[in-house]
């Protein structure tokens, strides 16, 4: 009898192994085809010197030595890495809370709710070139007719003022950003149990209890994805400046996504690609330890479901 139960026991792990297995295949393939296939040659670049007369090649380290100058001497690339750091906190740390806000809102379904989440969700439908184009004109053109016409002012867009252009480019991303987490944590909070929620009123919660105490706990997996996720882009994220300027945005608002992917546009050859490749690896070996301890302060100190 008791070795009937084991071998049932034993079945039933290896159905698990298994399954378990089958599920894994794809995510590991994809995982290997879209990040080691695709960068492999990219990590050798890193190490080669390439004879741009012969073709031919020696390994060496000076690449990796070249490009953490560039990085800690260059003032483009100064320049570069803060407008990277300041786009992240500034879209980070105001968009987040405001995404809960408009979703909650729309949760809730408050007056106007579901006009909200239209217009919301609206950049993210329309192609993104027709929204810069659009927002374009409004910036350049509609506001400085309505100063003038209102109160006299006369004033220059606000892409074409040099004091104001960083501030509306990271405001079109902040609101072009809004379609995608505000779906996301819209559709987390509407599988929430409308039981817990109404006994937690009767137990006199507020709306900012339940918001803080309920709903903020129940979306927590949705809204740590957002945030890991917002780290690995950190290097990566252009903030739209090609759909703005091409590829001759000024110096003092470029990022490191939007550098690295114009120099790659514009190379060469392959000796150029070397530098590039090193760049790359060196903001790699700098993200991803980044992006692992974040992940592990989020789960570690983030609120719980229980």
């Amino acid at each position: 009898m008791e070795q009937t139960k084991k071998k049932r026991v034993l079945r039933g792990k290896d159905k698990d192994l298994i399954f378990y297995t089958l599920m894994m295949i794809f995510p590991v393939a994809q995982f290997c085809v879209m990040y080691i296939g695709v960068n492999f040659n990219s990590i050798l670049l890193a190490f080669k010197k390439i004879d741009t007369m012969s073709g031919t090649y020696t390994w060496t380290f000076s690449n990796i030595q070249n490009a953490f100058e560039l990085f800690t001497k260059s003032p483009v690339l100064l320049s570069t890495a803060k407008n990277s750091l300041l786009a992240y906190v500034v879209l980070t740390f105001l968009g987040t809370p405001l995404g809960l806000i408009f979703s909650y809102y729309i949760y809730k379904k408050l007056p106007m709710s579901n006009a909200f989440r239209v217009i919301l969700f609206l950049p993210s439908i329309i192609s993104g070139i027709v929204m810069v184009t659009i927002f374009q004109f409004f910036v350049e053109r509609a506001i400085p007719a309505f100063a003038s016409q209102l109160f006299g002012v006369k004033m220059k867009g606000l892409l074409e003022n040099p004091g104001s252009r960083y501030a509306t480019i990271i405001f079109y991303n902040l609101w072009v950003g809004f379609g995608t987490s505000v779906l996301m944590y819209s559709n987390g909070m509407s599988g929430i149990s409308q039981e817990m929620v109404e006994s937690a009123h009767l137990d006199g919660a507020t709306g900012l209890t339940e918001f803080w105490k309920i709903t903020l706990p129940m979306i927590y997996p949705t809204l740590s994805t957002f945030l890991i996720t917002g780290i690995a882009g950190l290097f990566t994220n252009q903030i739209a400046l090609y759909s703005f300027y091409g590829g001759g945005a000024p110096e003092n608002l470029q990022t490191y996504g939007y550098y690295l992917y114009m120099k790659t546009k514009n190379a060469k050859s392959d000796s150029e690609y070397t530098l590039l490749a090193a760049m790359g690896l060196l903001l790699t070996v700098i993200v991803v330890p980044l992006t692992l301890g974040v992940k592990w302060a989020l789960e570690k100190f983030g609120p719980k479901e229980d």
